[in-house]
């Protein structure tokens, strides 16, 4: 309304700009002040504010690096994932173009190199605007907006909200003191370090930051690359991300890219032909939009690998106190996380499982490979025939469980090893003081006194009736034979001269251990040939301790962390340490390498190899195990979802199989990718050892003729089989 030529205020109009005017005073007297004094002169409630304002935040603001990606490393350097809360990547000030640092300049602080921090002439003129009833004007100087969006990102990346909201709040208190703040910037920083703060720090859309990640987001290029175009275009996105965003409102980037032009040719900072050159193009003519990906997801062949590694960080209060902590530092830290996988043999691993089984083969079986460094428990590979992520029309058979780890990294309980669980059994024999030469079982039944159980272990004695394979070669044999033929009969002929609570002992010594460690135990005397759950990544690192000569450790995935400012965190080394004697270990391996060569070139890898295979109850999954002295693998194949159906009578890949025996696509699978994983390692042999050292006994029934194949074939219970014994019978193939 409006009387002769007076104009009236409309009166919430007058109250914000008396506010300001009030927050001019306060600011001036700062500045006169030269922030030794409170602020005197002003009065009613902004004098009030700006004096608590002054009075209670520190004298000096702490600058900081903003929330960056963190980044997963493989072994050999190359990157396998990223992960943000923010797509941020901070780079240097000489490693952005020009035209985005003057762009920016011209449009939000033209007098950015005249101000200490607080500029009383923008505030003056953005007062001056409001009297006249044009657009309100913040007047806030770069250095200010610095400020402003460090103090979000502190609350942000210490999960305290309530100092986001304060920083974020509208009142002449938070004016003041972002105006503080500001002025003790200016003292600690030199101009250019803090404009390339701000250049790092501000939103450039709805979920970029920073002008690196926003030129790679926008134009798939670095920012120091960016034309001037492109830099005005940035320029102008930071007063209102979500409006400018050329993606969603180019229309509206337009426009403000425009302005921004507009603004470097009234500054001088461009002439005018190259002012009508960069406004003539249009901006959908200038994006060329690369979204980033992050997380495991985006890290194809490696991402049950990369599973594995975040919950390491996950798993470890060295990374945060909570769980939400670690998050948030995995999300916001700028970790750089190097770790122990090896890139060709992940490739290698991840193909192999692939080829082998492809991921909608029409048997819906599920292969898991898993290698190992043995002696250091450096995980080389972890792969599996299906895409990590959720289900889709698309990929139906996606997940993100991980069959070939423990539940605290991902997977499970793990899945009977069947007979690639006898090593353990075999260790336990040697460690006992016997020969490979001793000649043992031959019986089909026994009774629980047949067994000794003695100390604390989830063990009892029970009557178990057996059967090999097919049911043949129900003779006494000796160990080694009984071991490359897989005979149970001989495996629990040996059992019954040991302490059950050994066996269970050893595969602890080993690692061969299950992978959900809450779950109760509840083991009876068919453990011993592979009952309980184990999983492949565990297997293997029993493998690799006896491959090592009876060094156990604890699977390792990373070998460095470091944060943005230099931290480093303590990672585990895996804890190795000798848990079984040397000659015991090395006396294994050589039963191992001799029933690896008499598997007929089933397992043949151009190297000396230790290999045992197995093949659960049903059968309802297989499984080949070996090693070479520098790397351990395991490879498992069954029912990971749904149907639990014997493998039998179906096509794998277009070929057809009567049953699945661990010697067959384990086998196959386990050969193609070893062979061609030791290319990429040195030769190396296992240490001789004298296998027929020790007692040598001789009990049970002999065999009629050296010469009787193993017999295959799923083991079948007997009527008098109890129900707890019922429930672990092997084969082996």
């Amino acid at each position: 309304m409006q009387k002769g030529n007076a104009r009236y205020m409309p009166r919430r109009q007058l109250r914000r700009t008396l506010a300001a005017l009030a927050a001019l005073i306060a600011l001036a007297a700062v500045l006169l002040a030269g922030l030794s004094l409170p602020v005197v002169g002003a009065t009613g409630l902004a004098a009030r504010a700006g004096m608590s304002a002054m009075t209670e935040i520190p004298s000096e603001f702490k600058p900081t690096q903003p929330s960056q990606q963190s980044v997963i490393y493989s072994r050999d350097g190359k990157e396998i994932a990223r992960f943000y809360a923010e797509n941020r990547i901070v780079v240097k000030l000489k490693d952005m173009s020009p035209w985005v640092q003057k762009g920016t300049m011209a449009i939000e602080d033209h007098r950015f190199y005249q101000h200490r921090g607080v500029d009383l002439e923008g505030i003056a003129r953005a007062i001056a605007n409001n009297l006249a009833g044009r657009d309100t004007q913040g007047a806030s100087t770069l250095t200010q907006q610095l400020v402003k969006n460090t103090l979000i990102d502190k609350g942000l990346r210490a999960g305290d909200m309530n100092q986001v909201r304060k920083a974020r709040e509208q009142s002449i208190t938070r004016k003041l003191r972002e105006a503080k703040d500001a002025l003790a910037i200016e003292k600690q920083l030199s101009k250019d370090q803090i404009l390339e703060g701000y250049l790092n720090i501000a939103p450039y859309g709805t979920s970029v930051y920073g002008v690196e990640s926003a030129s790679r987001f926008y134009f798939s290029k670095s920012a120091k690359d960016l034309t001037l175009s492109e830099g005005a275009l940035l320029s102008g996105i930071t007063q209102s991300p979500a409006k400018f965003d050329p993606t969603l409102h180019p229309e509206n980037s337009q426009n403000r890219r425009d302005q921004v032009l507009k603004a470097m040719l009234r500054e001088q900072m461009i002439t005018y032909d190259q002012y009508k050159e960069a406004k003539a193009i249009p901006v959908p003519d200038l994006l060329k939009v690369s979204p980033g990906q992050q997380g495991c997801a985006a890290a194809g062949k490696a991402s049950y690998f990369c599973a594995y590694a975040v919950n390491e960080i996950y798993n470890n209060p060295v990374f945060g106190k909570s769980l939400n902590d670690r998050r948030r530092l995995l999300l916001r830290g700028g970790l750089k996380i190097y770790t122990t996988m090896d890139s060709n043999l992940q490739n290698l691993a991840t193909d192999t499982a692939f080829n082998r089984i492809p991921e909608g083969d029409s048997s819906g079986l599920s292969i898991a490979i898993s290698s190992i460094e043995p002696g250091t428990g450096k995980i080389r590979a972890l792969a599996q025939n299906t895409p990590y992520g959720n289900p889709d029309k698309e990929h139906p058979r996606a997940t993100q469980n991980s069959f070939g780890v423990d539940k605290a990294h991902g997977g499970g309980a793990g899945f009977q090893p069947g007979s690639s669980y006898k090593p353990v059994t075999l260790a336990t024999w040697f460690d006992n003081g016997y020969s490979a030469y001793s000649v043992v079982g031959g019986r089909n039944h026994y009774s629980a006194r047949d067994w000794k159980v003695s100390g604390n272990c989830p063990v009892h004695a029970g009557s178990w009736d057996l059967k090999n394979a097919t049911g043949g070669n129900n003779y006494a044999t000796s160990v080694l034979e009984g071991t490359q033929k897989s005979l149970n009969t001989t495996y629990a002929g040996m059992a019954s001269n040991l302490d059950l609570c050994d066996i269970y002992k050893m595969s602890q010594k080993l690692g061969a251990v299950t992978g959900d460690p809450t779950q109760k135990q509840d083991l009876g005397p068919s453990f011993i040939i592979g009952a309980d759950s184990i999983p492949p990544l565990n297997m293997a690192n029993a493998f690799g301790t006896i491959a090592s000569g009876g060094t156990l450790c604890s699977p390792v995935a990373l070998e460095k962390v470091v944060d943005a400012d230099g931290k480093t965190f303590k990672v585990s080394s895996g804890n190795c340490k000798r848990t079984v004697e040397e000659s015991v270990a090395n006396k294994t391996a050589q039963v191992l390498v001799s029933t690896a060569n008499s598997y007929g070139g089933r397992v043949n890898i151009g190297r000396q190899v230790m290999a045992k295979t197995g093949t659960t109850n049903g059968p309802n999954a297989a499984w080949t195990l070996g090693a070479t002295p520098n790397l351990a693998t395991a490879v498992w194949v069954g029912y990971s979802q749904g149907s639990q159906r014997d493998l039998v009578r179906m096509r794998i890949n277009g070929a057809y199989y009567g049953i699945v025996w661990g010697n067959t696509v384990p086998a196959m699978a386990f050969r193609e990718y070893m062979s061609a994983a030791v290319q990429y390692l040195p030769a190396a042999s296992f240490p001789d050892a004298n296998i027929g050292e020790g007692k040598t006994i001789s009990q049970g029934r002999a065999r009629p003729t050296p010469t009787q194949q193993p017999s295959e074939g799923p083991a079948s219970p007997s009527p008098q089989t109890t129900q707890i014994t019922q429930t672990f019978y092997y084969q082996e193939d």
